[in-house]
């Protein structure tokens, strides 16, 4: 008979496993603790020293070019998405920085992002997790948000959902048929900004033209969340 309650500790041991291992390879702050204090990392992560032979040697040739490629991969799609973004972000004293991302919460759980237009699950789409952690670390939702920061990151995660759906993809993205609005001031009921989906923006001050947008099918980008994702038997 199946040992279930073994099965599932070491299920969970594998889970914590692999989640380490990832912010290994993913996050600079992580490495240099793992250097200095690995028990205390393992610790942190809920597993025992005598795992520490688990973990590959990160100061190989062959991890740190690991890394090295991972990390580019997910800071040029982020870059080519938000270059105005990360403009506004680096004029803004004390800005968060790619590091603050690439270490966060919301990019290491791979239920944070959308799903990627090309189907093949959860957790491989960045561009959506950045979007969603700038907008929650910034406060891109409150009334005294950075206006300028705000309507870059929105105009240009818009494009980027809309070019999403013009591709084949995701059911998903079939929200976003028409293109996407959101109020250019949040607490303010205009103006409110409108990019359709042929990538012109509309400035709009009429409220019964603002009314009609959802009655349309167009999408509130304020209300865009991640998906409620399943709970799925894998390690993650």
């Amino acid at each position: 008979m199946r040992d279930r309650t073994a099965e599932k500790v070491l299920r969970e041991r594998a889970r914590k496993l692999q989640a380490l291992h990832i912010r290994l390879l993913f996050c600079p702050i992580t490495q240099e603790r793992w250097l200095t204090e690995a028990d205390q990392v393992l610790h942190d992560f809920g597993l025992p020293t005598k795992f520490l032979d688990r973990i590959p040697d990160i100061t190989t040739d062959q991890f740190k070019a690991e890394s090295h490629g991972r990390r580019t991969l997910v800071e040029r799609s982020v870059g080519k998405t938000f270059p105005e973004t990360q403009q506004q972000l680096n004029a803004i004293q004390q800005a968060l920085t790619f590091d603050d991302f690439i270490c966060s919460e919301e990019f290491l759980n791979p239920k944070s992002g959308l799903p990627h237009s090309s189907g093949v699950g959860l957790g491989y789409e960045n561009v959506s997790k950045y979007f969603f952690w700038l907008r929650q670390t910034m406060s891109l939702k409150a009334l005294d948000c950075d206006i300028e920061l705000r309507n870059k990151a929105y105009t240009e995660f818009a494009t980027w959902l809309i070019n999403e759906y013009k591709r084949p993809h995701d059911p998903f993205y079939d929200d976003f048929e028409g293109g996407l609005y959101w109020l250019q001031r949040p607490g303010q009921e205009k103006p409110v900004i409108l990019l359709s989906d042929q990538f012109v923006v509309y400035t709009l001050n009429d409220p019964k033209t603002i009314e009609q947008l959802p009655q349309i099918g167009l999408t509130n980008l304020d209300d865009v969340e991640p998906p409620d994702w399943p709970d799925e038997p894998t390690l993650l």
